[in-house]
């Protein structure tokens, strides 16, 4: 059966290396008879592992000539369910599981919103482990001060500790990207809500909407309307007057977002 080509305009880069497949399967600590969603599982490096070890697995695959090699591949295997979709489009409900595991050799383009996904559905998912470029695996994985602290960091730190798992170079994949991929892997805290959610990720987001300027001048006009004021809140929290937004731990947005709502300068959304 002829394998399937990649495209770039999924850009596709499928895993070749039966070691680096067993170091993320690892990861994943599946059991048998355990649920698993796996998102775009392309040539099935990691799908055929999966479906040997009797996991319960869901494979989501938008790409349509994949789908179709799958489909054939795996005729016969109970325990494996392919669905032809786009997993960003995918409710737990239409995924079936009370709860699940996911996987995934994930392109850059979609790397952003799968975490989204991840936060937004985070009562259903037990663990993930995703295999991204290096740049975004450094930058979710990151601590506040760092170059790489940013908004993914803060939503996806706020509900599961994040662990940088390894490196996986070009050769490994075929066709070789022109950057290194890295593992991590993505523990669920089991942390409370945030209260006014939608507030909190608007406050983030125009805080590193221009990480050169001061958080005093990403909050205005966009946020607080009177730079004075903004300086007033700023000082309130005990920051300093010319502080950046990649200084500031998560839980200090948190403060910052609460006194904008008590100040009415925010919507409690």
């Amino acid at each position: 059966m002829t394998a399937v080509k990649a495209k770039k305009s999924f850009g596709q880069h499928f895993l070749k290396s039966e070691s680096v497949v067993r170091k993320i399967i690892d990861l994943l600590e599946a059991s048998a008879g355990e649920a698993v969603v796996e998102i775009g599982p392309g040539r099935g490096a990691l799908t055929f592992r999966l479906a040997e070890a009797g996991v319960r697995l869901l494979a989501v695959e938008l790409e349509r000539s994949a789908f179709g090699y799958l489909e054939k591949r795996l005729r016969g295997q109970p325990n494996v369910t392919l669905v032809n979709k786009d997993f960003l489009s995918v409710t737990p409900d239409e995924i079936g599981f009370d709860g699940f595991k996911l996987i995934g050799n994930l392109p850059f383009n979609i790397t952003s919103p799968v975490l989204d996904w991840v936060v937004a559905n985070r009562e259903y998912v037990r663990l993930a482990v995703f295999m991204v470029q290096k740049e975004m695996a450094l930058r979710v994985s990151s601590s506040p001060g760092s170059k790489d602290w940013s908004p993914p960091a803060i939503f996806t730190q706020l509900h599961y500790d994040i662990e940088y798992g390894f490196d996986v170079a070009a050769k490994h994949f075929s066709p070789p990207p022109k950057v290194t991929s890295a593992v991590i892997r993505l523990t669920p805290k089991g942390a409370p809500a945030v209260a006014h959610f939608a507030a909190f990720e608007k406050v983030v987001r125009a805080s590193f909407q221009r990480r050169r300027k001061l958080l005093v001048n990403n909050l205005t006009p966009e946020i607080i309307g009177d730079v004075v004021r903004a300086r007033e809140v700023i000082a309130e929290l005990g920051l300093p007057p010319r502080c950046r937004a990649e200084e500031l731990p998560t839980e200090k947005f948190l403060e910052l977002t609460a006194r904008l709502i008590e100040y009415k300068i925010l919507q409690g959304e």
